[in-house]
């Protein structure tokens, strides 16, 4: 029963909990000092000090991509947008439900008078509004008490329905004063009541002929993309594969979609995919994508002997309708969310297995089995190499044995992320995560820490580069102040390595790639965690089995070659389009 009077800053709290939200990132600052001080009061809601707003927006990121409820980061609303549009604009794409609170430092009566930090928009402030607007699917200015009780519930239900995003709330100083009076109009209610219930269903019209369409085929093929993970739909897409053994690829983001250890598993698809991936899919009649819009990386810049549209019929599930046809025209498409589509497609499809149809899947699974063999599936010669430096391709699969199918793993941007797209085959679906909206460098060990958080029985692992982990690196101070055990690894090879690549490819001269001999271990010894160098095979071996049931944030930081450039895992058929590499 909602108390029929509540200050502000406690109605604001009683709406977060009241959303099952568990954690707020953050750094006090302004008037958000008065809602982290209501904070204190709440059993069901954990604080979580950062040491810089892009940290607590990744974080608040991850936890939306891993709960499906948002992430919430708070803070001084000018160093939120200064600050915090890192893990904004990555759940933009990302379809991470995501909550910023702020407020304007408007120091009412002064605000039109333009004080220090203010961002009403006056003459002389910042216009803090249209900043945040610029980065997120809703964001509204609160100016008084019943108000921001009510956004945020308005709030919640923007990031939360349709195709999930970021929101953005900025309080007026005078918006936390006062109190909220419950019953007087307009009146307030649980917040549940407000929120969108169920799932967009699919009309039994498309699903029938989607089905039609993918019983028909000789070679059909699913691509899965972060869609899959932003419904849940795991089990789902395993489902349906298998009612016609028909073969999933992924993209790069929706990489462990499926487990890349199951039998029909393609791994992922385009630039920097599998051979025997991209070889199925430019082979296909017909292909399913599921919550994806094909974007240039993941079909090698729109290479017609990949993916054609003119050549294949192309088939489509996406909650959102503008992207249905985005890139690619398709034959037929189903809108609604991916789980219910691919589960209302499964059941479709189980009534039309003829005997034929059987025999086809079987033949389906013996040819994709034999040119899994062909193409050396997750196993190829340098996964084995004991070249010192480490080359990255042999930490990354020790790495992988050491996992098991519940294991969070997360990567950075940069040429790391490309290797470990490539060669660390995930054992359980759902389980690997990119910074792939934006690409940005220094989302790893953040990500890590919010999926800790969120499953403290499941082993959460970062995998970065050098650079990338020198972003984000005061991480560790929380890591280490709130006990989240984490598990670092940091593949050092002293570069840049995408930039001093590319540098090295065009002919250029090395300037500002190269970022000298950095022992991140004794670093993060300094800052409370668990620090191991790790320099030869032998170390490799003994000190990466620290990654499972790890029970301190701890780094490992493994010297590798920086002959690693990245085209070496680059697919022939992702020839240079307009924009470089």
């Amino acid at each position: 029963m909602i108390p029929d009077e509540l200050d502000v800053p406690h109605a604001v709290v009683r709406v977060l909990e009241e959303a099952g939200i568990q954690f707020v990132f953050g750094m006090p600052g302004g008037d958000t000092g008065r809602i982290f001080d209501a904070l204190y009061d709440s059993k069901a809601i954990q604080t979580v000090l950062v040491r810089h707003e892009q940290a607590a927006s990744i974080m608040a990121e991850m936890y939306g991509r891993l709960t499906g409820k948002p992430g919430v980061v708070m803070g001084q609303g000018i160093f939120l947008a200064c600050n915090a549009l890192f893990g904004t604009l990555e759940a933009v794409k990302g379809a991470s439900p995501m909550l910023l609170l702020g407020d304007f430092t408007d120091m009412a009566p002064f605000m039109h008078h333009a004080p220090y930090q203010s961002g009403t928009g006056e003459h002389g402030n910042h216009d803090l509004r249209n900043l945040l607007a610029s980065a997120t699917k809703y964001t509204v200015a609160v100016s008084e008490p019943k108000q921001a009780m009510q956004t945020i519930q308005l709030a919640i239900k923007h990031a939360t329905t349709g195709t999930p995003g970021p929101v953005a709330v900025v309080f007026s100083s005078r918006s936390l004063s006062g109190t909220v009076k419950t019953q007087r109009p307009p009146r307030v209610h649980a917040t549940g009541r407000h929120l969108a219930h169920g799932a967009s269903r699919p009309a039994a019209a498309d699903v029938a002929r989607v089905a039609e369409t993918l019983a028909g085929a000789s070679n059909p093929v699913i691509i899965a993309g972060n869609g899959v993970h932003a419904a849940r739909a795991w089990s789902e897409l395993a489902a349906l594969a298998e009612v016609l053994a028909i073969p999933v690829a992924t993209t790069a983001t929706g990489k462990s979609a499926m487990a890349e250890t199951h039998p029909l598993a393609l791994g992922v698809f385009g630039n920097w995919g599998q051979t025997v991936a991209n070889e199925v899919v430019s082979s296909a009649d017909v292909v399913l994508v599921v919550g994806s819009r094909l974007a240039p990386t993941d079909t090698c810049f729109e290479n017609p002997e990949l993916l054609d549209a003119d050549r294949q019929t192309l088939v489509q599930i996406d909650v959102e309708p503008l992207n249905i046809g985005r890139n690619f025209p398709v034959a037929a498409a189903i809108v609604g969310d991916a789980r219910e589509a691919l589960e209302a497609l499964a059941a479709e499809l189980r009534p039309r297995l003829t005997p034929a149809r059987r025999e086809a899947a079987g033949r389906r699974r013996e040819h994709l089995a034999e040119l899994k063999t062909l193409h050396r599936f997750f196993a190829e010669p340098e996964q084995r190499s004991d070249d010192i430096p480490l080359r990255p391709q042999r930490v990354i699969t020790e790495l992988g044995r050491r996992l098991d199918e519940r294991a969070v793993v997360t990567m950075d941007a940069g040429a790391n992320r490309l290797y470990m797209t490539h060669y660390f085959q995930s054992r359980g679906a759902g389980t690997v995560y990119q910074p792939s909206s934006i690409g940005g460098m220094g989302y790893a060990l953040p990500a890590a820490m919010a999926a800790k958080l969120t499953s403290p029985a499941r082993d959460c692992v970062a995998v970065c580069g050098d650079g990338g982990f020198a972003m984000t690196m005061n991480a560790l101070l929380t890591a280490a102040q709130h006990k989240i055990p984490v598990v670092t690894v940091v593949l050092n090879n002293s570069v840049l390595g995408w930039v001093k690549d590319g540098q090295r490819r065009r002919g250029n001269r090395f300037i500002a790639s190269e970022l000298g001999r950095t022992d991140y271990a004794r670093i993060a010894q300094a800052m409370g965690c668990v620090g191991v160098r790790v320099e030869s095979v032998k170390d490799l071996v003994g000190e990466l089995d620290r990654v499972k049931k790890a029970t301190e944030p701890i780094v490992l930081d493994v010297v590798t070659t920086e002959d690693a450039p990245f085209w070496q895992v680059q697919s022939p058929l992702a020839k240079e389009g307009p924009g470089g590499e």
